[in-house]
C-alpha cells in the first residue's frame, strides 16, 4: 500500500494533539469511492493518459480534490502495465528522427513529409504506419498500456484510504509507543507483532506493564539516523501489525515543520482493511533458519518456544530456536543484523538476565564490544556476510538445555 505524499496528506491541529482527517463511509463518499473505483476498473487495455481524462471530469466537479487525488494515489498503485513492448521506442525515434534529417527543404515544405517518413519507416520494419504510432512513445508514463487492475470495493477503498493517512503521518513521528492486550489475544498474534517489528528493522524496546498489558517503545524516523526516509517507510508499513489485536492503544510523538504534536491512535479510530500477517523473519534469520532445516545435522527449527521474560518487565521474543532431536534440548536464536550498536548496548543490561540458551546471532558491522556482550553470559555468534549455520549448530551443543516443563510455550 503506498503512502500519501506530502501535498495530499490530510490532517487537523487542535494545540499540542494532531489527527488525520478519515473519512466515514456516508453514502456520498460511498459513491465518490464506487465512480473512481469504475474508472479504473473499465480502463484496463487503454492507455494511462485515457484514465487520467476520464477522471478529470471526477476532479473538477468536486471541492474535494485532495481527498479525490489520495484514493486515485491509492488506486493507482494497483494497477498494472505492460512491461515488454513489441518495438523498442528509444529506436524507433532515433530511426525516424534520422530518417527526417535527411529530409531536403522542399520535402518540409509539403504537408504530408511526416506521414510519408512513417510509411517508409514502418514498411522497412514490416510493419503498419498505425503500429509505429502506437509504438514510437508507448515508453512515456501517459502512453503505458495499462493491462489488469486489481479489484476493490468501494468500502475497502475508503478503509485502505483512512489507514494509509495514518501510515503517512508516521513519517514525522519521533516514537511511536504502543500498549497491546496480549492476554486476549492469541500467542501466534503476539509473536507475529515481534517478527514484523524486527522484519521491518526497527528498533523497538518492550516491557510488560502488567501480567496481560506489553508496552512496545519505537524509535521514530525524525531520531534515527542515517537513512530516515527509508525508516519511516519500514515504519509505515508496521503500523497495520496494530490492527491484529482487538485491544491496543498508542501515542505517537509528531514533529511537522518545526512543530510538536501529540497523536493519539485508537482501534475505533477508523474501520481497518482486513489484512494478513504472514510468517516472516528478517532476511538474514531466514537464509540461517533454512540452512539449519537442510543441513540437518541432528538439529531441526521449532516455532514453539516460551516469551522469554528479563529482570521482571523486559519481554524477548527469539526469532526461532533449534531443538536436539536425540536429546531434546533446546536452543533460542535471535540474529541481529541491523540494530545500532548503540541501541543495543541499552539492552545489554536486561540480558544479564536472560536465559543462558540464548544465542545472539550478531553482524561485525555493529562493532559492538566483546568485553561487554561477555558479561551477559549469552553464547554469540560473529558474522560478516550472512550467518554460518555451522557455528550456530555450534554454539546450540554448548548452551542448550532442556526446556522447563511448566513453561508457556508459543
Amino acid at each position: 500500500m503506498p503512502l500519501l505524499p506530502k501535498d495530499l496528506q490530510r490532517f487537523s491541529t487542535d494545540g499540542p494533539h494532531v489527527t488525520p482527517q478519515y473519512i466515514k463511509a456516508t453514502p456520498a463518499v460511498v459513491q465518490l469511492a464506487e465512480q473512481l473505483v469504475d474508472c479504473f476498473e473499465f480502463c484496463i487495455d487503454d492507455t494511462y493518459g485515457m484514465l487520467q481524462d476520464s477522471l478529470e471530469p471526477l476532479c473538477l466537479s468536486s471541492q474535494r480534490h485532495r481527498l479525490i487525488k489520495g484514493m486515485i494515489h491509492i488506486l493507482e498503485d494497483r494497477l498494472s502495465f505492460q512491461e515488454e513492448l513489441p518495438l523498442d521506442p528509444i529506436a524507433l525515434r532515433e530511426k525516424l528522427f534520422t530518417r527526417a534529417a535527411s529530409v531536403s527543404a522542399d520535402t518540409f515544405q509539403q504537408m504530408a513529409w511526416r506521414d510519408q517518413i512513417i510509411a517508409d519507416t514502418a514498411s522497412e520494419l514490416g510493419i503498419e504506419p498505425a503500429t509505429l504510432e502506437d509504438a514510437l512513445y508507448a515508453d512515456l508514463k501517459r502512453e503505458r498500456k495499462i493491462t489488469a487492475f486489481e479489484p476493490i470495493t468501494p468500502e475497502a477503498l475508503i478503509a485502505e484510504y483512512n489507514l494509509t493517512l495514518a501510515k503517512s503521518l508516521l513519517l514525522y513521528a519521533k516514537k511511536l509507543t504502543f500498549t497491546v492486550d496480549v492476554g486476549t489475544a492469541d500467542r501466534t498474534v503476539v509473536r507475529k507483532l515481534f517478527q514484523n517489528l524486527r522484519f521491518f528493522n526497527l528498533l523497538f524496546e518492550t516491557q510488560a506493564i502488567t501480567e496481560s498489558a506489553w508496552q512496545f517503545s519505537v524509535d521514530g524516523p525524525t531520531a534515527v539516523l542515517p537513512q530516515p526516509q527509508k525508516y519511516a517507510a519500514s515504519l509505515a508499513s508496521f503500523l497495520p501489525s496494530l490492527y491484529a489485536f482487538s485491544a491496543w492503544h498508542a501515542t505517537s510523538d509528531i514533529e511537522i515543520e518545526g512543530k510538536k504534536y501529540q497523536w493519539q491512535l485508537k482501534p475505533n479510530d477508523f474501520t481497518a482493511p482486513e489484512m494478513r500477517f504472514p510468517h516472516r523473519l528478517s532476511e538474514e534469520a531466514q537464509m540461517l533458519e533454512n540452512r539449519i532445516q537442510e543441513a540437518g545435522k541432528g538439529w531441526h527449527v521449532t516455532h514453539a518456544y516460551p516469551f522469554l521474560q528479563f529482570d521482571g518487565q523486559g519481554i524477548w521474543i527469539p526469532d526461532f530456536s533449534v531443538c536436539h532431536e536425540a536429546s531434546g534440548r533446546v536452543a533460542h536464536l535471535e540474529v541481529l543484523g541491523f540494530w545500532r550498536a548503540d541501541y543495543l548496548n541499552r539492552r545489554l543490561q536486561m540480558l544479564q538476565k536472560a536465559p543462558k540458551n540464548l544465542i545472539l546471532v550478531i553482524s561485525d558491522k555493529l562493532k559492538l564490544s566483546d568485553g561487554e556482550l561477555a558479561k551477559t553470559g549469552i553464547e554469540v555468534v560473529w558474522y560478516k556476510r550472512t550467518p554460518r549455520y555451522q557455528d550456530v549448530l555450534a554454539a546450540a551443543e554448548k548452551c542448550a538445555a532442556v526446556p522447563n516443563a511448566d513453561a508457556h510455550q508459543s
